[in-house]
């Protein structure tokens, strides 16, 4: 098991939901909010996209036979009213999460994890663009020993 193994196969259940849009296995930056947003339009100009990264907590535990990981999970995708995206999005949010659900050791690369923890649902503006926004955690168990 390792770090890498663990961000993989995060991506690889991601990808593996219908219509999630892109996902990306790290984060994404730009100093135009154009050309970020432009990383998470898809054929169609909707704006969809996720981005992996894992975040400062990561120690050892119990004698130095786990590692603990936490990673955030960022989704973005086009607001529009009239198609009641909000609803979508929060489907979208659901799906990840009984995805991560099914497969606790994520095939193998962990010991387990606590499953997806919603830290933030809200709406943004990048650049002139509204969106929504979450940011999803999720902690992980690696065997060291």
């Amino acid at each position: 098991m390792s770090e890498s193994a663990i961000r993989t196969e995060i991506y690889n259940t991601m990808n593996g939901i219908a219509n999630i849009g892109k996902v990306y296995d790290y984060e994404r930056w730009s100093t135009d909010w154009g050309t970020f947003i432009n990383l998470f339009k898809g054929a169609s100009g909707k704006i969809l996209g996720w981005e992996i990264g894992r975040k400062g907590h990561v120690k050892d535990e119990e004698q130095g036979t786990l590692r603990v990981h936490t990673y955030s999970i960022k989704g973005y995708m086009g607001l529009k009213d009239a198609d009641a995206s909000e609803k979508a999005f929060n489907s979208l949010i659901e799906s990840i999460s009984a995805a991560f659900r099914g497969n606790q050791t994520l095939n193998g690369s962990a010991a387990g994890h606590d499953y997806i923890e919603v830290e933030t649902l809200d709406t943004r503006t990048f650049g002139s663009v509204l969106c929504h926004f979450t940011e999803l955690s999720l902690t992980v168990y690696e065997n060291i020993a």
